[in-house]
């Protein structure tokens, strides 16, 4: 089954669309915007609106640059792939399709996007381009697991389980978080299997972890390699053993692009500007979803004294912790800091230059998430292919291109699919829970339903209920008539105490039949609990 369209509602602001997207909730179901069938004429109405775009942000042509860009990306990602992969896809287009991750085991929701991106690389003749999103927080390296009882009738202690890949670090970007212990690491595949309950050749883990185990192998210096591009590089290798032919490349070697540090430039040169349309775009997004959150979707870019703050993250070997980013103009030189004491300055015609030089000396400059889709929507793709979250935040993304780089952005494909574990059940459905909390409220509302052979105390209580309801003092909008009916309910609730207490109590056993349930049936579990199975299930899910 496939959701293949959205609910869209049109609103008052400008260029603004509430597109609400819910995840797949049956298993083997599919989310697609616009449907797969559709994206061969998204795809030419793409690549018809990148060729015509044009901007004068840049100190030259945005035609010019988005070849610049993807020839620095296609190079990047030959040789970073190239390090660990033996057999790498040809390139015959200029054409690119790109999708994106963190480099986690997400969930095969997540994952399903690279097979889609795979299958349609080669239908378009496209160059199909995952990108390692490494400036993200990895912050626990391990995978949660339901323990499963040996008897269904136990299921009061099923309850989530964790094992380590790593020991627990600095929480700090993939791209600065190396492996800590390298014994626990490489053994990851093994401890898991084990502890999951399942032989190592049924869970994909162990398939998994031989080609991550692989990549570590080929890595010379393992001292100065990210935990995140080690998963990633064995989840690759594994995909390209099963027949995805893609490329991969992290957003730490794309920010060392010409390309990259063009775009950053356009963006500094006039931060002020950019500000107001980043926060203006952003409180009509607030408004129309109704967030009061200051932080939801992203926090808006804010002024301090002078300074000016950019959608860029700044971190330094020295410190890896993230950190906003700021500019200033003094003269004709420009002025970055992180307002933590580090500052830098150069003229505004070298910065472009000087990004790839800052990082020779320990900094990294390195886009936030909107930025990050922005730039490789502007510059790097035709077609870029977003889950839910993404889709949701890259609204913001398309308003904020046409208002400041006057460019329309190529449309986005929005893709999601739930696939459970197996042993994935309902102990008890929403639909029970929802008629035993409408029995509960008609007990306390109507009590003398439930009542069987009342005394004369309690009939008596009765009849005068039914005569402020139905009789001659009643009257719709009378307070008098409503107390009294709720007091006479709250004297006749007591003689149907047993009927409650015995509602209350199913209840109760309900509750707790559904906070396992939503453990065993979660669609969030990791893609390597799975057996090798799921592997052909996403590649029928990904073919239409």
């Amino acid at each position: 089954m496939t959701q293949e369209t959205g609910f869209e509602k049109s609103t008052d602001l400008e260029g603004v669309v509430y597109q609400k997207l819910r995840a797949p909730s049956l298993n083997g179901e599919t989310l697609q915007i616009p449907p797969l069938s559709k994206i061969r004429d998204l795809w030419h109405t793409n690549v018809g609106r990148t060729a015509a775009g044009t901007s004068t942000r840049f100190d030259r042509s945005l035609k010019e640059l988005q070849v610049i860009g993807r020839t620095e990306l296609a190079e990047k990602a030959l040789a970073y792939s190239g390090a660990y992969l033996d057999d790498l896809p040809s390139l015959t287009s200029n054409n690119i399709i790109m999708s994106g991750h963190q480099p986690k085991l997400f969930h095969p929701g997540v994952w399903y996007k690279n097979f889609v991106l795979s299958e349609f690389g080669k239908r378009l003749n496209a160059c199909a381009v995952n990108l390692v999103v490494d400036n993200d927080i990895c912050i626990q390296p391990s995978v949660s697991f339901p323990s499963i009882p040996e008897n269904a009738a136990d299921w009061k202690e099923t309850r989530l389980e964790r094992v380590a890949m790593d020991l627990n670090g600095e929480e700090v970007p993939y791209e600065s978080r190396s492996v800590v212990d390298w014994k626990l690491f490489e053994s990851f595949g093994v401890r898991l299997s084990k502890r999951f309950g399942k032989g190592e050749a049924d869970c994909l883990v162990h398939h998994l972890w031989r080609h991550v185990n692989v990549a570590v192998s080929r890595v010379s210096n393992q001292s100065n390699i990210g935990l995140g591009h080690l998963v990633a590089a064995g989840r690759h290798r594994l995909e390209n053993e099963h027949g995805l032919r893609t490329i991969e490349v992290p957003i730490s070697h794309l920010a060392d692009t010409s390309a990259f540090a063009c775009f950053f430039k356009s963006i500094l040169s006039a931060a002020a500007e950019f500000r107001i349309i980043y926060n203006s775009v952003l409180n009509e997004y607030r408004d129309i979803h109704r967030i009061r959150s200051e932080s939801h979707p992203v926090p808006k870019l804010t002024e301090h004294d002078g300074w000016t703050e950019v959608p860029f993250w700044i971190w330094s070997d020295f410190d890896c912790r993230r950190q906003r980013l700021y500019v200033r103009f003094r003269d004709d030189q420009v002025l970055l800091s992180n307002l933590s004491g580090w500052e830098f300055n150069c003229s505004l015609a070298e910065v472009d230059g000087q990004v790839s030089e800052l990082k020779k000396g320990g900094v990294f400059i390195r886009p936030r998430a909107l930025m990050t889709t922005l730039f490789s929507r502007l510059i790097l793709s035709d077609l870029f292919l977003h889950g839910i979250g993404g889709a949701k935040y890259d609204q913001l993304t398309d308003l904020i291109s046409e208002r400041f780089f006057e460019v329309r952005l190529p449309g986005f494909q929005t893709l999601s699919a739930t696939l459970k574990l197996p042993f994935s059940f309902d102990l008890v459905s929403r639909h029970e829970l929802t008629d035993l909390d409408r029995k509960i409220r008609e007990v306390r509302f109507h009590p003398e339903r439930f009542i069987h052979e009342p005394s004369d105390l309690v009939a008596d209580l009765i009849a005068r209920k039914q005569t402020w309801a139905f009789g001659e003092l009643a009257s719709p909008r009378s307070r008098e008539r409503h107390a009294a009916i709720d007091s006479l309910n709250q004297r006749l609730v007591v003689y149907a105490t047993p009927t409650l207490d015995s509602l209350k109590e199913r209840r109760i056993n309900f509750k707790e039949k559904q906070r396992a349930s939503e453990i065993f049936s979660s669609r969030e579990f990791s893609f390597c609990l799975f057996d090798m199975s799921v592997i052909d299930k996403l590649k029928e899910l990904a073919i239409i």
